[in-house]
């Protein structure tokens, strides 16, 4: 036993050694460039390009952010101060091999991690060796990252530490603790900060990270990029990890999130828009790295994420320019917050399905087939294993809810689900609308009383369900609501 410990206590003590000796090979490079780069700036001639990618924020009419960036030629705009000695782009890339002698500090730290297990946090899956550009891109990005943020004075150690911090944990640590941000689309709000559970809650979006996500890349998810910017709050969700086995593993994992993270996501948009009846939606979803990065930008926090388009496509009609967009109110948000709270206490699959078709129902481009989403979303609800007279069951036990809810009549439930049934039969089996085989219809006109009254009617049965969930086994509502009620008396 003896004899085992003092192997395990051997093997740690190593592991202590390599880390230290990593540090300390890391704070080498880091001064070895720094001092470089005042060095050149000490020559009053010493051209300075900007970053010219370095994003800009204005505020419409509206209210909401939009951004651009720097570009090459503005004299105000952040100077690129590495860049003096040497970049961390395509140039970088042109250059290793080419200046050992000046930066010799970035050989040595480089072909210490191709020594040792440490290393293999750098390898990527284009290749099986640490390169030096990696590791260039690393030293270089944190010292940028120095200077955009304490100046270009003497180096100060304790600063250095402060700029250097979380990229050391980057490459030592095998857990990266996230905060998960959801900016809400073209939706205002009356409050700063809410508070929904203990580890969500609304917030307003700080500049920082407004301009860090705007440097997210939008390729591929066909959202319009005033609509990605066009958010003043976001929804935040903590307590997220991810496991860490390279730098390119979290990047990766991180910049294409899992099921489960929109999942989060549409959770609160269905509270939200089941609560207001807001036009809303998201168009970014990003992870902020509380412990460890393995990359930085100048002075911005680090974010990664993806962008999707999960907004109305009315959005995209210069909406962030225009008024009418949603408010929502600090009462609202209590029913937000009430709302959300009962979502997360059902696991019951059903009602996660109904509240997707919520949130398609409310975001659809075409309203009939927002309807289609509205009836599947009530016949999950309100339906049983028993097929037949399915419209009839779930008109009586719509009206038995809200009977039982008290504030509406079961009549007029009954008849605004007899209404959206009606509705669903005509554009199932064929409406009247194309009569006239070269009538123009807009699709915007098509239908859209009839979509919003299925929206209020799935909104409102889904809360009397959350508010009332030994309903959600539609028989109960049967025996207890219809036997013997008012609705099997007469009333409707």
């Amino acid at each position: 036993m003896a004899e085992t410990e003092l192997a395990d206590g051997d093997e740690n003590s190593g592991k202590l050694e390599v880390v230290q000796r990593f540090i300390d090979l890391f704070e080498e490079a880091f001064d070895e460039l720094h001092a470089a780069v005042l060095e050149k700036l000490r020559n009053p001639n010493q051209y300075l390009s900007n970053h010219y990618d370095y994003p800009q924020m204005m505020r419409g009419d509206a209210g909401f952010p939009t951004f651009t960036e720097t570009g090459t030629f503005d004299k105000a705009g952040r100077k690129n101060y590495v860049q003096t000695v040497r970049g961390y782009g395509l140039l970088s890339v042109l250059m290793i091999g080419k200046d050992e002698k000046q930066l010799p500090s970035i050989i040595r730290l480089t072909e210490f991690l191709q020594s040792n297990d440490l290393g293999k946090k750098f390898i990527s899956h284009h290749s099986d060796k640490v390169s030096e550009f990696s590791v260039h891109v690393m030293v270089s990005s944190t010292v940028e990252s120095y200077f955009q943020r304490f100046g270009t004075g003497p180096l100060d150690n304790q600063l250095r530490w402060r700029a250097m911090a979380k990229m050391l944990f980057g490459c030592l640590t095998n857990q990266v603790f996230l905060k998960l941000i959801v900016p809400i689309a073209l939706t205002h709000f009356d409050v700063d900060h809410y508070r929904l559970t203990d580890t969500t809650y609304i917030t307003r979006i700080p500049k920082g990270i407004q301009l860090s996500r705007a440097r997210m890349d939008l390729r591929g998810s066909g959202a319009v990029k005033h609509v990605v910017g066009a958010a003043t709050h976001a929804f935040i969700s903590t307590a997220w990890s991810v496991e860490v086995t390279t730098r390119d593993q979290l990047r990766h994992s991180l910049n294409d999130p899992s099921r489960n993270v929109l999942d989060e996501a549409d959770l609160f948009f269905a509270a939200l828009r089941g609560a207001t009846g807001a036009k809303t939606g998201y168009a970014q979803i990003a992870f902020l790295p509380t412990n460890a990065v393995v990359d930085v930008y100048c002075d911005l926090p680090t974010i990664y994420g993806a962008t999707y388009r999960r907004y109305p496509s009315e959005f995209d009609q210069y909406g962030w320019v225009y008024g009418g967009q949603s408010r929502i109110t600090k009462e609202q948000m209590d029913d937000v917050k009430r709302l959300y709270n009962l979502i997360l206490e059902r696991p019951e699959d059903r009602v996660r399905l109904a509240l997707k078709r919520l949130n398609t129902c409310m975001s659809r481009d075409d309203a009939m087939d927002a309807i289609l989403d509205a009836t599947i979303a009530l016949e999950i609800l309100l339906g049983d294993t028993k097929g037949e007279a399915i419209a009839y069951k779930i008109r009586m036990r719509a009206g038995a809810l809200a009977a039982h809810q008290g504030d509406r009549k079961a009549t007029e439930v009954l008849a605004a689900v007899k209404k959206l049934y009606e509705t669903r039969s005509k554009i199932v089996h064929g409406s009247t609308f194309m009569k006239k085989a070269k009538q123009v219809v807009p699709d915007e006109e098509r239908f859209i009383l009839e979509r919003n009254a299925a929206i209020e009617v799935l909104r409102y049965i889904l809360r009397c369900l959350l508010e009332h969930p030994r309903f959600l086994q539609p028989e109960r509502i049967d025996e207890e609501l219809l036997l013997g009620s008012p609705l099997n008396s007469g009333e409707g």
